[in-house]
């Protein structure tokens, strides 16, 4: 039986491709390993830039309910209403004060987020 030349290319390369993926899966927990000690006992806050009962709210509120279960560590997730300015409060409210960290996250308007990344990479 001949096998053809494609065949032929990838069983002579199946051997590297398996000691790649050897090497690089202990890295990979490594990594896992890592983020759930960061997350430990930590609090992820969603900050919400409209009041509730809103989409934005109810929708954050859902994402809260299992968002903590899918991130090593189990970390709480709270979801905070930053209010005012259709949302331009929370987005200078992220961009100025909140800390850096990815304990923090913004729902908002497409627009007002965009305003701020903007001014973000223009500095």
């Amino acid at each position: 039986m001949t096998r053809s030349p494609l065949l032929r290319r990838v069983l002579a390369r199946t051997p590297v491709w398996l000691a790649a993926v050897a090497l690089l899966l202990p890295a990979a927990s490594v990594r896992a390993d890592n983020a759930a000690d960061f997350y430990r006992g930590k609090t992820i806050t969603i900050e919400v830039g409209y009041g509730p009962g809103g989409g934005y709210d109810l929708t954050s509120r859902l994402i809260a309910q299992f968002y903590g279960k899918h991130i090593p560590g189990n970390p709480n997730v709270i979801v905070q209403n930053v209010p005012g300015a259709g949302g331009l409060k929370l987005a200078n409210a992220i961009y100025n004060t909140v800390a850096k960290d990815g304990l923090t996250l913004g729902q908002g308007n497409r627009r007002r987020n965009s305003l701020v990344l903007a001014r973000d990479l223009d500095s």
